[in-house]
């Protein structure tokens, strides 16, 4: 099951501080996949884990729970469905692997919580990248941004400079998932699923929170048009400008 050997979790000695490697759980029954991915994780410096069904990646997850699950929505008899539900449940990060493409799979992927997904074939640069953005999620509780925005999810605070950004908790919400995801473009429809909003009405309420939230960093100092329009697309934020 575990394709990556005994775990690597670093060592003491010689007064070198001790290291801890992202464990990776890559839910997958194509053996392709994995060969793609494992060079990159070795890069990485991820300690990375295979498992091919919900049995295995089961097991896996109960003798070591793993920073971030790298899943497969294909498996068979919509087991990947069951696991993603199961995933969200506990609260445990996972990125979707997919070959379906259309806006309501993947508006059906944040649904069952996925923190990302991304659909096959994919670059596996662009995936490293991406969970790498899920494990920095999950990991400092503050994030700077350009233009001397911080995004604190301890506070549950937005701030420009050090002064704090009076946003609701959608807009809150909103910023955040965009933030934590920097250069990657959400559709206002996906980030309406993000949000649990009405699908019906989605995509001219996010407008009007995208507009408040510039408003309000502008207000707070901000000297930077954070949030980037996509024009026909959605909205982005970029990492630097």
């Amino acid at each position: 099951m575990d394709a990556a050997g005994a775990p690597q979790r670093g060592r003491r000695g010689g007064g070198t501080k001790r290291q801890v490697m992202p464990r990776v759980l890559l839910v997958e029954d194509d053996p392709a996949v994995y060969d793609a991915i494992a060079p990159y994780a070795k890069r990485e410096r991820w300690e990375l884990h295979w498992a091919r069904s919900v049995v295995e990646a089961t097991q896996a997850i109960e003798a070591s729970s793993p920073d971030v699950v790298l899943l497969d929505r294909g498996l068979p008899a919509v087991a990947g469905d069951v696991l993603a539900e199961r995933l969200n449940r506990v609260g445990a990060p996972f990125v979707m692997l997919t070959a379906r493409a259309e806006e309501s799979d993947r508006l059906t992927g944040f649904d069952l919580g996925a923190d990302d997904y991304v659909v096959k074939p994919f670059s596996v640069p662009e995936l490293v990248r991406r969970v790498g953005v899920v494990l920095r999620r999950r990991g400092s509780p503050r994030t700077r941004l350009p233009g001397q925005v911080e995004l604190d999810r301890e506070a549950h605070v937005v701030r420009v400079a050090g002064n704090e950004v009076s946003l609701t908790a959608t807009e809150y919400a909103l910023f955040e998932r965009l933030a934590l995801s920097a250069e990657r473009v959400y559709t206002r429809r996906e980030l309406a699923a993000v949000l649990d909003l009405d699908l019906d009405t989605s995509e001219r309420t996010i407008d009007s929170h995208v507009k408040n939230i510039r408003k309000k960093l502008r207000a707070a100092g901000g000297t930077q048009p954070l949030i980037e329009t996509v024009v026909g697309i959605g909205y982005v934020v970029r990492e630097e400008r």
